[in-house]
């Protein structure tokens, strides 16, 4: 079994993996698994009140628990695959415990290949939360993980930093990183 076999393995069971993105390293758990997610929360030390990021393999996924309005479908395809996290109204299928009940899904379509695969073969959206405890530095390499996790995926990080996040609703940047000049293009604010 590789090890894309073995981390959707792992996720159908309920379990926690550490996983590579083109951005920093993620902690992956069923979004649809409440109590994975509630262990996801205790192992990266994170408050309840805090929102965890989803993440999705194509688009088809993304329509499945995020709310797309036409007007946004052009700036998606421009922006994802790709180191951005876009804020969207969610869908009643998301845990209120993903969203802390406001009612917004931050959500991660990676460029990352190796975790793409790893979400198509578990065959739903994973949680995309950085794999390090709450307030510490972000995580780029798979020794570096500390949360206790059932399986690390090994992998690599392109940028090494985190993802830009794109409130979609209200058309602003809320963290500035990878890629903004794209993203302000797209949003037409450059």
């Amino acid at each position: 079994m590789n090890q894309i076999e073995k981390a959707a393995e792992v996720l159908k069971l309920g379990g926690i993996i550490a996983y590579p993105t083109e951005t920093v390293y993620g902690l992956g758990a069923n979004i649809f698994n409440e109590i994975a997610i509630r262990r996801l929360f205790e192992v990266k030390h994170k408050s309840l009140s805090k929102p965890i990021s989803v993440a999705v393999s194509n688009f088809k996924m993304l329509d499945s628990i995020a709310c797309v309005f036409e007007k946004d479908k052009e700036i998606l395809k421009k922006l994802l695959p790709g180191p951005v996290t876009i804020i969207l109204p969610k869908k009643e299928v998301v845990s209120d415990l993903l969203t802390t009940g406001n009612g917004l899904i931050g959500i991660r379509f990676p460029e990352n290949e190796i975790i793409r695969e790893i979400i198509e073969k578990a065959g739903f959206p994973i949680t995309a939360t950085s794999a390090n405890f709450s307030g510490e530095e972000d995580v780029t390499e798979a020794k570096y993980v500390k949360p206790e996790v059932d399986f690390v995926v090994e992998g690599e990080c392109k940028y090494k930093r985190p993802s830009t996040v794109v409130d979609l609703i209200n058309r602003r940047i809320l963290r500035e990183s990878v890629n903004i000049e794209e993203v302000k293009q797209a949003l037409k604010l450059s």
